[in-house]
Protein backbone atom coordinates (compact mmCIF):
# COMPACT_ATOMS: atom_id res chain seq x y z
CA UNK A 1 0.00 0.00 0.00
CA UNK A 2 1.21 3.69 -0.88
CA UNK A 3 -0.02 6.85 -0.34
CA UNK A 4 -0.44 9.57 -2.90
CA UNK A 5 0.57 12.68 -1.83
CA UNK A 6 -1.42 15.59 -4.32
CA UNK A 7 0.63 13.98 -6.91
CA UNK A 8 1.91 9.88 -7.86
CA UNK A 9 4.27 8.95 -10.31
CA UNK A 10 2.94 7.33 -13.46
CA UNK A 11 6.11 6.07 -14.68
CA UNK A 12 6.12 2.84 -12.34
CA UNK A 13 2.41 2.43 -12.48
CA UNK A 14 2.36 2.31 -16.32
CA UNK A 15 5.82 0.44 -16.45
CA UNK A 16 4.12 -3.50 -17.28
CA UNK A 17 1.34 -1.79 -19.16
CA UNK A 18 0.80 -1.33 -22.81
CA UNK A 19 -0.84 2.06 -22.75
CA UNK A 20 -0.96 4.49 -25.74
CA UNK A 21 1.57 7.26 -24.64
CA UNK A 22 1.74 6.09 -21.25
CA UNK A 23 5.28 6.73 -20.71
CA UNK A 24 4.56 10.36 -21.60
CA UNK A 25 2.73 10.99 -18.22
CA UNK A 26 5.08 10.83 -15.37
CA UNK A 27 2.05 12.44 -12.87
CA UNK A 28 -1.33 11.43 -12.31
CA UNK A 29 -3.48 14.83 -10.58
CA UNK A 30 -6.92 15.38 -10.18
CA UNK A 31 -8.86 18.55 -10.15
CA UNK A 32 -12.65 19.06 -8.11
CA UNK A 33 -15.03 21.20 -9.46
CA UNK A 34 -18.67 21.10 -8.16
CA UNK A 35 -19.63 17.41 -8.34
CA UNK A 36 -17.65 16.55 -10.76
CA UNK A 37 -13.80 15.22 -10.54
CA UNK A 38 -11.30 15.15 -13.39
CA UNK A 39 -8.04 13.22 -13.46
CA UNK A 40 -4.96 14.44 -15.97
CA UNK A 41 -2.34 12.85 -16.98
CA UNK A 42 1.28 15.41 -16.51
CA UNK A 43 4.37 15.07 -17.84
CA UNK A 44 7.99 16.39 -16.77
CA UNK A 45 7.76 19.49 -18.20
CA UNK A 46 4.25 19.94 -16.69
CA UNK A 47 2.12 19.97 -19.63
CA UNK A 48 -1.65 18.66 -18.61
CA UNK A 49 -3.51 16.32 -20.44
CA UNK A 50 -7.25 15.15 -19.26
CA UNK A 51 -7.67 11.43 -19.35
CA UNK A 52 -10.91 10.86 -17.91
CA UNK A 53 -13.70 12.49 -15.31
CA UNK A 54 -16.45 11.23 -12.57
CA UNK A 55 -19.43 13.09 -11.94
CA UNK A 56 -21.24 12.77 -8.28
CA UNK A 57 -24.85 12.49 -7.94
CA UNK A 58 -25.42 15.23 -5.37
CA UNK A 59 -24.45 18.70 -5.15
CA UNK A 60 -20.68 18.89 -4.28
CA UNK A 61 -18.36 15.88 -4.31
CA UNK A 62 -14.88 15.33 -2.48
CA UNK A 63 -11.92 12.89 -3.64
CA UNK A 64 -8.99 12.25 -1.00
CA UNK A 65 -6.16 12.68 -4.31
CA UNK A 66 -3.71 12.99 -1.14
CA UNK A 67 -4.99 9.56 0.62
CA UNK A 68 -5.29 8.00 -2.54
CA UNK A 69 -3.74 4.49 -2.98
CA UNK A 70 -2.66 2.25 -5.57
CA UNK A 71 -1.91 -1.35 -6.67
CA UNK A 72 0.74 -1.84 -9.05
CA UNK A 73 0.03 -5.44 -9.94
CA UNK A 74 -3.57 -4.47 -11.78
CA UNK A 75 -2.56 -0.79 -12.27
CA UNK A 76 -5.64 0.95 -10.77
CA UNK A 77 -5.72 3.53 -8.25
CA UNK A 78 -8.39 4.10 -4.95
CA UNK A 79 -9.53 7.29 -3.98
CA UNK A 80 -11.80 8.04 -0.53
CA UNK A 81 -14.94 10.02 -2.13
CA UNK A 82 -17.59 11.90 0.15
CA UNK A 83 -20.51 13.99 -1.35
CA UNK A 84 -22.37 16.44 -0.08
CA UNK A 85 -26.01 17.93 -0.65
CA UNK A 86 -26.88 21.58 -0.82
CA UNK A 87 -26.83 22.53 2.69
CA UNK A 88 -23.14 20.70 3.41
CA UNK A 89 -24.19 17.70 5.32
CA UNK A 90 -22.15 14.11 3.41
CA UNK A 91 -24.98 12.07 1.68
CA UNK A 92 -22.60 9.23 0.82
CA UNK A 93 -19.12 7.97 0.83
CA UNK A 94 -17.53 5.45 -1.40
CA UNK A 95 -14.31 4.40 -2.81
CA UNK A 96 -13.46 5.54 -6.37
CA UNK A 97 -11.80 2.95 -9.00
CA UNK A 98 -9.21 4.49 -11.25
CA UNK A 99 -7.83 1.89 -13.50
CA UNK A 100 -5.20 3.20 -15.37
CA UNK A 101 -4.72 0.37 -18.35
CA UNK A 102 -8.43 1.03 -19.36
CA UNK A 103 -8.86 4.31 -18.77
CA UNK A 104 -11.77 4.01 -16.58
CA UNK A 105 -13.53 4.98 -13.48
CA UNK A 106 -15.56 2.81 -11.57
CA UNK A 107 -17.80 3.51 -8.27
CA UNK A 108 -17.13 0.66 -5.42
CA UNK A 109 -19.79 1.12 -2.93
CA UNK A 110 -19.14 -1.79 -0.99
CA UNK A 111 -15.26 -1.54 -1.16
CA UNK A 112 -13.77 -0.86 2.49
CA UNK A 113 -12.23 2.98 3.01
CA UNK A 114 -9.19 2.33 4.51
CA UNK A 115 -6.46 -1.30 5.41
CA UNK A 116 -6.30 -2.06 1.97
CA UNK A 117 -4.18 -5.00 1.32
CA UNK A 118 -3.19 -5.08 -2.25
CA UNK A 119 -0.91 -7.28 -3.36
CA UNK A 120 1.87 -8.35 -4.73
CA UNK A 121 3.68 -5.47 -2.77
CA UNK A 122 6.58 -3.58 -4.36
CA UNK A 123 5.97 -5.18 -7.72
CA UNK A 124 8.36 -2.59 -9.19
CA UNK A 125 10.86 -4.27 -7.01
CA UNK A 126 9.82 -7.54 -7.68
CA UNK A 127 9.47 -7.78 -11.43
CA UNK A 128 12.29 -5.87 -13.40
CA UNK A 129 13.54 -5.70 -17.23
CA UNK A 130 17.23 -5.62 -18.26
CA UNK A 131 18.77 -3.62 -21.20
CA UNK A 132 19.39 -7.38 -22.58
CA UNK A 133 15.38 -8.07 -23.18
CA UNK A 134 14.99 -10.76 -19.48
CA UNK A 135 12.73 -10.25 -17.17
CA UNK A 136 13.84 -10.50 -13.88
CA UNK A 137 11.31 -11.66 -10.83
CA UNK A 138 13.33 -11.08 -7.21
CA UNK A 139 16.05 -9.95 -6.23
CA UNK A 140 17.13 -13.77 -5.83
CA UNK A 141 16.10 -14.33 -9.48
CA UNK A 142 14.06 -16.27 -11.71
CA UNK A 143 14.87 -15.33 -15.22
CA UNK A 144 12.82 -15.31 -18.52
CA UNK A 145 14.35 -14.28 -21.84
CA UNK A 146 12.77 -14.97 -25.67
CA UNK A 147 15.83 -15.52 -27.82
CA UNK A 148 15.66 -17.35 -31.07
CA UNK A 149 12.56 -18.38 -31.16
CA UNK A 150 12.65 -19.87 -27.72
CA UNK A 151 12.08 -18.67 -24.52
CA UNK A 152 14.76 -19.51 -21.80
CA UNK A 153 14.69 -19.70 -18.59
CA UNK A 154 17.16 -19.53 -15.63
CA UNK A 155 17.92 -18.81 -12.02
CA UNK A 156 20.68 -16.78 -10.13
CA UNK A 157 21.73 -15.12 -7.01
CA UNK A 158 21.96 -11.54 -6.22
CA UNK A 159 25.30 -11.45 -7.63
CA UNK A 160 24.34 -12.86 -10.96
CA UNK A 161 25.53 -15.95 -10.56
CA UNK A 162 23.85 -19.27 -11.93
CA UNK A 163 22.16 -21.27 -9.56
CA UNK A 164 20.34 -24.64 -9.52
CA UNK A 165 16.24 -25.38 -9.75
CA UNK A 166 15.71 -27.27 -7.28
CA UNK A 167 11.73 -28.82 -7.29
CA UNK A 168 10.65 -29.38 -4.23
CA UNK A 169 8.25 -29.88 -1.25
CA UNK A 170 6.25 -32.89 -3.53
CA UNK A 171 6.01 -30.78 -6.42
CA UNK A 172 7.44 -32.59 -9.72
CA UNK A 173 8.38 -31.46 -12.90
CA UNK A 174 5.84 -32.29 -15.87
CA UNK A 175 6.70 -31.98 -19.77
CA UNK A 176 3.89 -32.56 -21.76
CA UNK A 177 1.98 -34.40 -18.26
CA UNK A 178 4.79 -36.48 -18.17
CA UNK A 179 6.88 -36.77 -14.63
CA UNK A 180 10.32 -35.87 -15.96
CA UNK A 181 11.72 -37.74 -13.21
CA UNK A 182 10.29 -40.70 -13.10
CA UNK A 183 10.43 -40.68 -16.83
CA UNK A 184 14.45 -41.06 -16.24
CA UNK A 185 13.92 -43.97 -13.82
CA UNK A 186 11.21 -45.45 -16.22
CA UNK A 187 14.51 -45.36 -19.23
CA UNK A 188 16.84 -47.09 -17.04
CA UNK A 189 14.22 -49.93 -15.57
CA UNK A 190 13.39 -50.56 -18.95
CA UNK A 191 16.71 -50.78 -20.49
CA UNK A 192 18.01 -52.92 -17.60
CA UNK A 193 15.07 -55.15 -18.50
CA UNK A 194 16.21 -56.06 -21.88
CA UNK A 195 19.43 -56.68 -20.65
CA UNK A 196 18.46 -60.30 -19.65
CA UNK A 197 17.54 -61.16 -22.37
CA UNK A 198 19.07 -63.53 -25.51
CA UNK A 199 20.74 -61.79 -28.50
CA UNK A 200 22.56 -64.80 -30.03
CA UNK A 201 21.73 -68.66 -29.30
CA UNK A 202 24.43 -70.57 -27.95
CA UNK A 203 24.13 -74.01 -28.02
CA UNK A 204 20.27 -73.80 -30.50
CA UNK A 205 19.26 -71.99 -33.63
CA UNK A 206 16.10 -70.55 -31.57
CA UNK A 207 15.93 -69.17 -28.03
CA UNK A 208 13.82 -66.91 -25.71
CA UNK A 209 13.26 -65.65 -22.87
CA UNK A 210 12.14 -63.22 -20.16
CA UNK A 211 13.55 -60.67 -17.83
CA UNK A 212 12.94 -57.72 -15.20
CA UNK A 213 14.48 -54.85 -14.30
CA UNK A 214 14.62 -51.42 -11.85
CA UNK A 215 15.81 -48.41 -11.50
CA UNK A 216 15.05 -45.15 -9.19
CA UNK A 217 12.18 -47.52 -7.26
CA UNK A 218 10.40 -48.29 -11.10
CA UNK A 219 10.42 -51.81 -12.48
CA UNK A 220 9.72 -52.91 -15.50
CA UNK A 221 9.19 -56.48 -17.16
CA UNK A 222 10.53 -57.82 -20.80
CA UNK A 223 10.39 -60.89 -23.16
CA UNK A 224 12.23 -61.50 -26.23
CA UNK A 225 14.00 -63.82 -28.69
CA UNK A 226 17.14 -64.56 -30.70
CA UNK A 227 17.38 -66.82 -33.96
CA UNK A 228 20.36 -68.52 -35.46
CA UNK A 229 19.84 -67.95 -39.59
CA UNK A 230 23.46 -69.75 -40.08
CA UNK A 231 26.93 -70.02 -38.72
CA UNK A 232 27.42 -66.49 -39.32
CA UNK A 233 23.98 -64.27 -39.14
CA UNK A 234 21.50 -63.66 -35.87
CA UNK A 235 18.90 -61.71 -35.51
CA UNK A 236 17.56 -60.97 -32.01
CA UNK A 237 14.11 -58.81 -31.21
CA UNK A 238 12.58 -57.94 -27.40
CA UNK A 239 10.08 -55.41 -26.02
CA UNK A 240 9.86 -54.18 -22.07
CA UNK A 241 7.20 -52.83 -20.51
CA UNK A 242 6.72 -50.26 -17.45
CA UNK A 243 4.80 -51.86 -14.86
CA UNK A 244 1.18 -50.08 -14.82
CA UNK A 245 -0.08 -47.54 -11.91
CA UNK A 246 2.23 -44.75 -12.21
CA UNK A 247 0.99 -41.26 -12.02
CA UNK A 248 1.95 -38.89 -15.05
CA UNK A 249 3.39 -41.72 -17.52
CA UNK A 250 2.26 -39.56 -20.26
CA UNK A 251 0.66 -42.27 -23.44
CA UNK A 252 1.13 -45.86 -23.88
CA UNK A 253 4.13 -45.40 -25.78
CA UNK A 254 6.03 -43.96 -23.55
CA UNK A 255 6.01 -46.59 -21.53
CA UNK A 256 7.46 -49.30 -23.08
CA UNK A 257 11.10 -50.13 -25.48
CA UNK A 258 11.41 -52.46 -27.93
CA UNK A 259 14.65 -53.37 -29.52
CA UNK A 260 15.81 -55.63 -32.94
CA UNK A 261 19.46 -56.55 -34.42
CA UNK A 262 21.31 -58.66 -35.73
CA UNK A 263 24.87 -59.91 -35.23
CA UNK A 264 27.03 -60.64 -38.23
CA UNK A 265 30.17 -62.53 -37.96
CA UNK A 266 33.13 -61.37 -39.96
CA UNK A 267 35.73 -63.69 -40.37
CA UNK A 268 37.10 -67.05 -39.17
CA UNK A 269 37.04 -67.86 -35.29
CA UNK A 270 40.37 -67.67 -33.79
CA UNK A 271 39.60 -69.81 -31.36
CA UNK A 272 40.66 -73.18 -31.09
CA UNK A 273 37.53 -74.23 -28.71
CA UNK A 274 35.19 -72.75 -31.54
CA UNK A 275 33.80 -76.01 -34.03
CA UNK A 276 31.14 -74.98 -36.97
CA UNK A 277 27.63 -76.79 -37.27
CA UNK A 278 29.18 -78.95 -40.08
CA UNK A 279 32.37 -79.87 -38.13
CA UNK A 280 29.89 -81.10 -35.39
CA UNK A 281 27.84 -82.89 -37.73
CA UNK A 282 31.15 -84.84 -39.13
CA UNK A 283 31.90 -85.51 -35.66
CA UNK A 284 28.85 -87.17 -34.56
CA UNK A 285 29.30 -89.24 -37.97
CA UNK A 286 32.77 -90.08 -37.01
CA UNK A 287 31.59 -91.39 -33.98
CA UNK A 288 29.07 -93.54 -34.93
CA UNK A 289 31.69 -95.11 -37.32
CA UNK A 290 33.48 -95.56 -34.77
CA UNK A 291 30.83 -97.04 -32.46
CA UNK A 292 30.04 -99.31 -35.54
CA UNK A 293 33.56 -100.42 -36.10
CA UNK A 294 33.61 -101.67 -32.15
CA UNK A 295 30.58 -103.24 -31.73
CA UNK A 296 32.42 -105.20 -35.55
CA UNK A 297 35.43 -105.75 -32.90
CA UNK A 298 33.42 -107.10 -30.15
CA UNK A 299 31.57 -109.56 -32.05
CA UNK A 300 34.89 -110.88 -33.49
CA UNK A 301 36.42 -111.40 -29.99
CA UNK A 302 33.38 -113.14 -29.09
CA UNK A 303 34.16 -116.17 -31.76
CA UNK A 304 37.63 -115.90 -30.98
CA UNK A 305 37.19 -116.29 -27.57
CA UNK A 306 34.50 -118.81 -28.46
CA UNK A 307 36.83 -121.21 -30.99
CA UNK A 308 39.88 -120.88 -28.03
CA UNK A 309 37.58 -122.53 -25.49
CA UNK A 310 36.71 -125.62 -27.97
CA UNK A 311 40.49 -125.77 -28.00
CA UNK A 312 41.40 -126.18 -24.64
CA UNK A 313 38.70 -129.13 -24.38
CA UNK A 314 40.52 -130.90 -27.14
CA UNK A 315 43.70 -130.13 -25.56
CA UNK A 316 42.42 -132.00 -22.08
CA UNK A 317 41.34 -134.87 -23.64
CA UNK A 318 43.82 -135.83 -25.58
CA UNK A 319 47.35 -135.57 -23.42
CA UNK A 320 49.39 -137.80 -25.98
CA UNK A 321 48.63 -134.60 -28.66
CA UNK A 322 52.32 -132.82 -29.39
CA UNK A 323 51.15 -130.31 -31.49
CA UNK A 324 48.34 -128.82 -29.38
CA UNK A 325 49.42 -129.20 -25.16
CA UNK A 326 52.77 -130.26 -23.77
CA UNK A 327 51.18 -130.16 -20.16
CA UNK A 328 47.85 -131.09 -18.56
CA UNK A 329 45.77 -127.88 -17.28
CA UNK A 330 44.99 -128.63 -14.17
Amino acid sequence: MKKLFSTISLLSLFYFFNVAKANEYEFLTGIMSGNKVTFSGTTADGVSTTLNSYIGSDVSIHVDIEDGIYDEYDGKVYFSTTEKNAGNVNTSSYLLEYDLVNNTITKLSNAPTSDMVLYPKGVTQMISEKEDGSIHIGENSAVFKEENGREKFWAQDANGKAIPIDITNGSKLLINGRDVEQSINNVGALSAALTGLPTVPIDTTYACGVGTGTHGGDFAFSGGCAYKVNETLSINYATSIIIPGQDYTGDFEDQFSARAGFVWKLGQAIKPTQISMKEVKELKEEILALKENNQNIISQNKLLLARLEKLEKIALTEDNSKDLAIYKLK
